[in-house]
């Protein structure tokens, strides 16, 4: 079908990738047509912004193509068909403001790529509707602005909205720049500046090394505006709660160096939510994020994928392993209470699973069932195991019949202010302890 094209044309617009829908187009037309006769002196300064844009947007198994003067490429194998336009849409947004300072609806150029023949691509542009809802989606659909679209009659004429919704074809130029990303970026979000923050740290007990190896970053506390009441984060709306996991990334990985700085080593716990990480403006913050973290430490991290959904579909949870992967030494992620099958979990590129009993307070009980089905899987599927929120020692002895392997919460160890390094931690010890608050 592209058999004129390139071959690394040919493999990004892929016949396979085509039909998921995971192939976009931003196009540069309206800003060329807005920077009139200054385009050619802007042209190379406006690649250079859009593809630091996108590094830092994407993932590691993405790619992006410039198509001659006014078009690139975009490939992201792993993402679904939505997220991958929620995405292409904030970085035509941000383009745009980076080099006009404001960016209207109809400036907005996101095209899908439906087919091609021969050297050519066949695109479908997003309908100004579409865009809408992707920019409400990805937290920016207020500042679009309709003056500029209004001073801009030529990217916003009827015409020119009327034909966003059809087909058109784009000719690709023989010589094609393509690019792999796996250089770092800077996309820290800062949590809002009403949103109070305190983190912890919770000692992970590695029961085969009979030592605290690992600790897990986590929220102690959130509080809004000063105000005393501390509020639960799930309550709160998406942009808080990505707010609140993007700092306690951070807090961790900022302690993480100036621990191992101090000579303090020890492992790191990163927990990223099913739900947040899985929405287009979570997973830009977080991969960004990562990027800016030293070789030096990414050996040391492990992502914990929580709250993962029963009856989470394998491709999903694949693609968040992929993603994460390049970024830390290994990913887990955690089992909701309900999930009986655990086969989605399986040869996916996880490293450890587990539950987390402060995920699902009202649920019942943790059996004995429970960790023996968690062992056996594990053990068959060459998986680490993990019970955290341990906080009675039923749950303790149930851990200990079945040897899952790592093991944390009030039970265990308390948590922390700051990581003390590894030390020393036995059954013995663990069980001596005086009997700490029931798990209900």
């Amino acid at each position: 079908m592209l058999q004129g094209m390139s071959p690394i044309l040919a493999a990004a617009a892929s016949p396979a990738f085509l039909a998921k829908g995971c192939v976009n187009v931003v196009e540069l037309d309206a800003l060329k047509e807005s920077a009139g006769e200054r385009w050619p002196r802007i042209r190379d300064g406006v690649y250079a912004r859009l593809e630091m844009l996108l590094r830092n947007k994407l993932g590691p198994n993405d790619l992006f193509i410039r198509l001659g003067d006014t078009a690139y490429l975009i490939t992201m194998p792993t993402t679904e068909a939505e997220d991958v336009s929620a995405i292409c849409t904030r970085v035509a947004y941000d383009l745009h403001t980076s080099f006009l300072g404001e960016c209207g609806l109809a400036q907005i150029h996101v095209d899908t790529v439906v087919g091609g023949e021969d050297d050519a691509l066949v695109l479908k542009r997003l309908p100004p509707s579409t865009v809408q809802t992707l920019a409400d989606r990805m937290g920016f659909a207020d500042l679009l602005t309709g003056a500029s679209g209004a001073k801009r009659p030529a990217a916003g004429t009827p015409e020119r909205a009327a034909a966003s919704g059809h087909a058109h074809a784009a000719g690709v130029h023989s010589a094609v720049q393509g690019h792999h990303h796996l250089s770092h970026g800077h996309v820290v979000a800062e949590a809002d500046a009403h949103l109070e923050i305190e983190h912890q740290f919770q000692p992970v007990w590695s029961v085969p090394n009979a030592a605290v190896t690992t600790y897990g970053c986590e929220v102690k506390s959130v509080r809004i505006g000063g105000r005393p009441a501390v509020v639960v984060p799930a309550a709160l709306p998406p942009k808080e709660r990505l707010a609140i996991e993007m700092s306690t990334l951070r807090h961790g990985l900022t302690t993480l160096e100036h621990s191992h700085e101090l000579g303090k080593r020890f492992l790191l716990d990163l927990p990223l939510s099913f739900e947040v990480f899985g929405s287009p403006a979570g997973r830009m913050e977080v991969l960004g994020a990562c990027r800016e973290l030293s070789h030096t430490y990414r050996s040391f991290i492990t992502f914990v994928i929580t709250n993962v959904p029963h009856g989470v579909g394998q491709t999903t949870l694949a693609n968040m392993v992929t993603a994460l992967s390049p970024f830390g030494r290994a990913v887990a992620a955690t089992i909701h209470p309900a999930t009986r099958a655990l086969t989605v979990y399986q040869g996916i590129g996880l490293k450890a699973i587990g539950y987390n009993l402060t995920e699902f307070p009202t649920r019942p009980v943790f059996s004995s069932e429970d960790a023996e089905r968690l062992s056996q899987f594990a053990r068959r599927n060459g998986l680490g195991s993990f019970l955290y929120g341990v906080r009675d020692k039923n749950a303790l002895k149930f851990a200990q019949d079945a040897n899952l392997q790592y093991l944390c919460g009030p039970a265990v160890a308390p948590p922390t202010d700051q990581p003390r390094g590894m030390w020393r931690l036995s059954w013995a010890e663990v069980l001596a302890k005086p009997e700490t608050e029931l798990w209900v």
